[in-house]
């Protein structure tokens, strides 16, 4: 899949899941004159293409946390090849448990574990626990159509869903 940049163009990466329909989806809800002086968490970042969006359209800072070595390594190179190092930090660690290693509070949330997986509970918990969102915190979880996730889960509560094919994008807020 290639990467829709807007300042950096010309630069094929080849990135997966998330579709460039849904990934222009997602920062339409957002509204691209928002992300400024934001701090954008991608979970699950695969090979980043959420965060490396967010980063192109203008984020202050924007976490990627992945547990696997290569994608983690993929994503370095990426990252460096795009200048956007200064604004970014790569954290390899289990997005259930591990989020105590972030030092941030987000203003964006994206979560998008295999589909085979249902952690958001215990990322909602961690997120809780750790102290990472604010009261205008938004989450995007990208899960299968499937799958109907809960309104309301302790702070978080669902705003809007939309539907993709066989991917929905369920956005709550804190």
């Amino acid at each position: 899949m290639k990467l829709i940049l807007k300042k950096q163009k010309h630069k094929n990466l080849n990135l997966r899941p998330t579709t460039s329909k849904v990934l222009g989806a997602i920062f339409s809800m957002i509204g691209h004159s928002n992300l400024m002086k934001k701090n954008f968490l991608d979970l699950y970042a695969g090979t980043g293409s959420i965060g490396l969006r967010s980063l192109d359209l203008g984020v202050e800072n924007c976490y990627f946390v992945d547990i696997n070595h290569e994608f983690i390594k993929l994503l370095k190179q990426k990252i460096n090849k795009l200048n956007f190092s200064d604004r970014s930090t790569v954290v390899r660690a289990n997005c259930e448990n591990q989020l105590s290693k972030l030092d941030k509070v987000f203003d964006y949330i994206f979560i998008d574990p295999p589909y085979d997986q249902l952690p958001f509970e215990k990322i909602f918990d961690q997120l809780i626990i750790c102290k990472l969102t604010h009261k205008n915190t938004k989450l995007f979880l990208e899960h299968s159509s499937r799958i109907n996730l809960t309104d309301e889960y302790k702070i978080f509560k669902k705003i809007q869903e939309r539907k993709y094919g066989d991917t929905m994008i369920s956005v709550y807020t804190s």
